[in-house]
């Protein structure tokens, strides 16, 4: 660091050398060593050794074993078609979402995982609709939603056990799951079974289920849910487990998933 530098000038460096590696593996290089990608973005290689690492960590590249060169992860790959993938996303959501809104009284959601948050993207309302997150654009943490479970239960394991320890289990009702142990084993459950329940662990008397929904690659980048206040919490929504998981599908079929 200079003299007149700052510490947070430093870190934007930082910032602006991973961005410039990232870059360096759109060039037509799969894959790229740390003295190669050094001498591409100018710093030294212990600069480019500790932010390549970083950038492991994060999960944004990966070592390759067998030539010991770095390449993208899955991750950043699939975010090479994001921004189509996003307005596809509402395009193949449009008639699945009116054909399921049919069905309920409640309200319907399509979601994506934004840091330890739900982002509501998509919303439909039914007659019985929530008075609660009436904008697109509201957000809620993730543990106390289905959606918040579904999108976490699909994530790389390394990944989610490190958003699930960024996670304040904070309780909102008796009903809230406040143990990251208990937390970790809900997510293996939605997993296995492909579908997350909420019930009374936001709100009391509220319910809500929740499926995935993948790109073309299958990865999971949002969930479809339906939201309605119930007499029965421990029943919840059982009754739409099947229309949400086809609404899922049709969604993911929408977006080029083949299954």
């Amino acid at each position: 660091m200079t003299e007149h530098a700052t510490p947070g000038a430093e870190r934007l460096s930082s910032v602006a050398t991973a961005a410039r590696i990232l870059r360096e593996f759109g060039k037509h290089s799969t894959q790229l060593g740390v003295s190669q990608l050094a001498r591409r973005v100018g710093v030294g290689k212990s600069t480019a050794h500790r932010v390549i690492w970083t950038l492991v960590e994060e999960g944004l590249l990966e070592k390759v074993e067998e030539t010991g060169l770095f390449r993208l992860s899955s991750t950043m790959r699939s975010l090479g078609a994001s921004a189509e993938t996003a307005q596809r996303l509402h395009e193949a959501a449009t008639i699945p979402l009116d054909q399921l809104r049919s069905k309920t009284v409640g309200t319907l959601h399509i979601a994506i995982l934004d840091g330890v948050d739900v982002l509501y993207i998509e919303r439909r309302e039914g007659p019985g609709a929530i008075q609660v997150f009436r904008a697109v654009g509201s957000r809620n943490a993730a543990h106390m939603t289905a959606s918040g479970k579904v999108l976490l239960a699909f994530l790389p394991s390394d990944r989610q056990k490190r958003l699930v320890q960024e996670l304040r289990l904070t309780p909102k009702t008796p009903r809230t799951i406040t143990s990251r142990t208990d937390f970790l084993a809900e997510l293996a459950r939605v997993r296995s079974q492909g579908y997350a329940e909420n019930r009374g662990e936001w709100q009391l008397g509220m319910c809500s289920i929740a499926a995935p929904i993948r790109d073309p690659l299958g990865q999971v980048v949002a969930s479809v849910s339906v939201a309605e206040y119930v007499d029965d919490v421990d029943r919840g929504l059982r009754h739409l487990i099947g229309p949400v998981i086809e609404t899922a599908m049709r969604i993911s079929s929408g977006l080029g998933w083949v299954q």
